[in-house]
């Protein structure tokens, strides 16, 4: 049994705390102590309340009922200058960095009072990203880093800003398997320091690695609490879902038919560091190509040429018939500002039946959009809730449900399953499957090895922009994706 528990006071707390927006019950009476050297894992399906919890410790929201209290003493959190004050870090699930300023920038935009000097900045940061073991481009603008690099650069200014709680908001979502190892060891580090460390993930096998304790949030209230080492991956899968819900369904045979994706030798520059590099690959109907490799050695940027929302330098791109997109950051496929019912038509705005003489139909989209949340399990069902109000998975659900709905030929996915709970993950990788064997050709570019394992027919690895690798998944061997990785010859 874990005894942190019993003789350590806690940092901070939330005590009996209640949230609602509008309609939407988020919290109810939800009670949370995370305390020093404990790393606290928050479990729950996409909506249970969880990234409400995280924003009203991190000063971002504030509770309709209840307290927060922070080394024993009530305290009223208005804003997240308040709470990094109070040594509260937090690394989002959107991120929060200014995109136009290099990480450095950014950690003097949020305490300029005491880093007056760059160098100063650089000298902290650098020393805070030791600390976590990683490795970060302290002069580049933060729009040009890749989704991994954006997390790990905020959990890096968080230490720098002082943080001795640190809320992590899904941080392996967009991190390769040898990131995710050495970020945990990293963070156990930081716990034997005396770090208090709130960690909210989806994935049951990340619990043992790094957890002490584990609470599971369902429709906002408390499910279950306890010491991860006495609590069974059964009972918090019920508690988060009421059930046990099934694994990567089997893949079934698929008729194979003509290359609707061709790349040919191209060489692109996107937003990553790592620029893609003489990349030549086809996928055919019928089809999963998966794409693995440690995060920002040329994903993103092969997701963006096949979509066709950026052009090769160098090299020829070929499809067929409509291109889905599911970029990396789930904000650029959506309109968070706007209500949810104009995300849920993004793709069809063009159709008659939405727009009438340039102006859209409202009742039409609304109708629309209702019908998409209950097929993909869109929560709330208000179509006209602003689409930034939904959690981060309710996002994800809502775009993964949108473009695949519309029976597209070839379609590219990266990540389509971050962020995601368990019950909405295997109905993703259905949704997958269903597209392939409808015909389309599907790029799934993912940081999950076992998720491209268990879906895709062939796999190419990526290292520094070059195919490193590639094979049929009939001949998938772990020790091989980890050398071509790595950057080892195979």
């Amino acid at each position: 049994m874990d005894t942190r528990s019993m003789t350590t006071s806690p940092v901070v707390a939330l005590r009996a705390v209640s949230k609602r927006f509008a309609t939407v019950q988020a919290l109810g009476n939800v009670d949370l102590v995370l305390r020093p050297g404990e790393v606290h894992v928050l479990l729950g399906e996409n909506g249970a309340g969880k990234s409400t919890a995280t924003k009203i410790l991190a000063g971002l929201e504030t509770p309709d009922e209840g307290e927060v209290v922070v080394d024993g003493e009530p305290v009223a959190l208005r804003a997240r200058a308040d709470s990094i004050r109070r040594g509260v870090g937090l690394v989002a699930q959107a991120g929060s960095l200014a995109g136009e300023l290099t990480l450095v920038e950014n950690l003097l935009l949020s305490h300029s009072s005491w880093l007056a000097r760059r160098r100063a900045a650089a000298d902290s940061l650098r020393r805070a990203a030791d600390a976590a073991g990683i490795t970060l481009e302290l002069d580049v603008p933060a729009h040009a880093l890749g989704v991994a690099q954006r997390q790990l650069g905020e959990l890096a200014i968080a230490l720098a800003q002082g943080a001795r709680v640190l809320l992590l908001d899904e941080p392996t979502s967009s991190l390769g398997p040898h990131e995710v190892g050495g970020l945990f060891a990293r963070l156990r580090r930081l716990a034997e320091s005396g770090v208090a460390i709130l960690f909210i993930t989806h994935r049951l096998a990340e619990i043992r690695q790094v957890a002490d304790v584990a609470t599971v949030l369902s429709h906002g209230t408390v499910s279950l609490h306890g010491n991860v080492s006495e609590t069974d991956d059964a009972a918090l899968l019920r508690a988060m879902t009421g059930e046990l819900p099934s694994r990567t369904p089997d893949r079934p045979k698929r008729t194979v038919g003509p290359v609707l994706l061709r790349l040919d030798e191209v060489t692109a520059s996107g937003r990553e560091h790592v620029p893609l590099r003489e990349v030549s690959i086809e996928v055919r109907s019928g089809e999963i190509l998966g794409v693995l490799g440690v995060a920002g050695n040329g994903q993103r940027t092969l997701a963006d040429v096949a979509a066709g929302v950026l052009r090769p330098s160098r090299g020829s791109v070929r499809t067929t018939g409509d291109v889905a997109y599911v970029p990396e950051a789930r904000s650029e496929g959506l309109l968070p500002h706007m209500p949810a019912k104009r995300s849920a038509v993004l793709r069809r705005l063009t159709e008659p039946r939405f727009a009438r003489f340039g102006v859209l139909d409202d009742r039409a989209t609304g109708r629309f959009a209702k019908e998409l949340f209950d097929r993909h399990d869109v929560r709330p069902r208000d179509p006209e809730v602003p689409t930034g109000l939904l959690s981060g998975g309710n996002q994800q659900k809502l775009l993964v449900g949108r473009e695949l709905d519309g029976a597209p030929q070839v379609a590219v996915l990266h990540g389509p399953t971050q962020g995601l709970d368990v019950r909405a993950t295997d109905a993703v990788r259905a949704e997958i499957q269903r597209a392939a064997g409808e015909g389309a050709a599907v790029l799934l570019v993912s940081s999950d090895v076992d998720e491209v394992r268990g879906l895709a027919d062939r796999l190419i690895v990526l290292f520094d922009g070059r195919v490193a690798d590639q094979f049929d998944a009939a001949d998938f061997d772990a020790t091989r994706v980890g050398r071509a990785m790595a950057g080892l010859s195979t």
